[in-house]
């Protein structure tokens, strides 16, 4: 028994598997173009949301600081009374910064993920925050120092006015325009420099 077979059935089946072949390879093309605008899409929607973060957070941390500044204390009449009116008022300063320093913390995170994608010059850009917190720290250390609360028995302490008066603008609020608040708002601009080009990219 013979089989025959002709040649255009032969070349009608090479060519069903050439096109077949194409195909396939035009479908994997196809399909990897789409894979990377996905993730190239994917990206650019992290990167805009990280920036996005990066700004809201950095306004939090600002309210934080002018929040550990405010000069009104509500103070506990009873430990007023009991004559514990300087512990009272550390506490309130204590649980203030306790305050910034959670919400710094969320910033700190935003901030190495930022240093992740865009290298030291995002992660420079939050460095003048870190050092008005510091400042505002050491304040309110030297501010309650200033009033004996770590003195030992018989110790004196320098309290000149004028000293006194220059710790002051550090630790008490007083208006957007004080010298304080002036830097805190230096600071937060760096940021948003830094940061709101990539959120209006989007």
């Amino acid at each position: 028994m013979s089989i025959c077979v002709s040649i255009s059935d032969i070349n009608w089946s090479l060519t069903k598997d050439v096109f077949s072949i194409i195909g396939t390879i035009g479908a994997l093309t196809i399909g990897s173009i789409g894979l990377f605008t996905w993730k190239r899409q994917l990206q650019g929607t992290s990167e805009y949301e990280l920036a996005k973060k990066a700004i809201l957070k950095t306004y939090e941390v600002e309210q934080a600081i002018q929040s550990v500044r405010n000069p009104m204390l509500h103070l506990n009449k009873e430990e007023v009374e009991a004559g514990r009116r300087l512990e009272e008022e550390q506490k309130i300063y204590d649980e203030r910064m306790s305050y910034l320093y959670s919400k710094w913390a969320e910033l700190q995170t935003i901030r190495l993920e930022a240093k992740v994608i865009w290298s030291m010059e995002a992660h420079n850009s939050f460095e003048d925050i870190q050092t008005i917190i510091g400042k505002l720290r050491g304040g309110i250390w030297l501010h309650f120092w200033l009033k004996g609360a770590y003195a030992g028995p018989g110790a004196t302490v320098d309290n000149n006015p004028e000293r006194v008066a220059e710790n002051n603008k550090v630790v008490y609020f007083e208006s957007d325009e004080d010298d304080f608040s002036l830097m805190v708002k230096d600071s937060v601009r760096k940021v948003e420099s830094f940061f709101s080009s990539k959120v209006r990219s989007k």
